[in-house]
């Protein structure tokens, strides 16, 4: 659970849309990271501007979530720190592992920037991203692929 001054307000818990949302944060932020140390601006911006419409609505639902589990006020703040958070530690990965780090992220860009574009919900679905702090769990009575909104990166090994 995200810890903030705010004390959550109803089920603490993310809905389909919301784990989604949740996953799109962290892949943007780690393509964000790849952009400024993989040499991958042109490429991130593309992948910026191509799913932009569906990235700003996936935001609005993830700032909503937010605001519905912390208030208005402690929601905007939570939002804003978890994806800080992401960003951070996306960094950290990149300084630990640059090579493999920017091969990922160039393999997850070259797939989401194919000339046949997926759907956003797609494109996330098939990417792996780590999530060390969960804003939420996924709300019960959904399928065990769904409820998992910590998934582990994959990290390739020189061969």
């Amino acid at each position: 659970m995200l810890v903030c001054g705010a004390q959550a307000k109803g089920p603490a818990c993310a809905k389909p849309e919301e784990v989604s949302a949740i996953q799109t944060a962290a892949i943007q932020q780690e393509l964000m990271v790849a952009a400024l140390t993989c040499n991958e601006i042109s490429r991130f911006n593309a992948f910026q501007t191509g799913f932009g419409p569906e990235l700003r609505r996936s935001d609005s639902t993830l700032a909503r979530m937010f605001k519905r589990l912390y208030g208005p006020r402690g929601g905007e703040a939570a939002y804003h720190t978890f994806k800080t958070k992401l960003a951070n530690d996306a960094s950290m990965r990149s300084i630990h592992d640059n090579p493999s780090y920017c091969q990922e992220a160039g393999a997850w860009l070259a797939g989401a920037l194919v000339s046949a574009k997926p759907a956003l919900f797609t494109f996330v679905n098939s990417v792996q991203v780590t999530i060390t702090t969960r804003p939420a769990e996924a709300c019960s009575g959904r399928s065990e692929a769904a409820q998992t909104i910590t998934i582990r990166r994959k990290r390739h090994r020189a061969g």
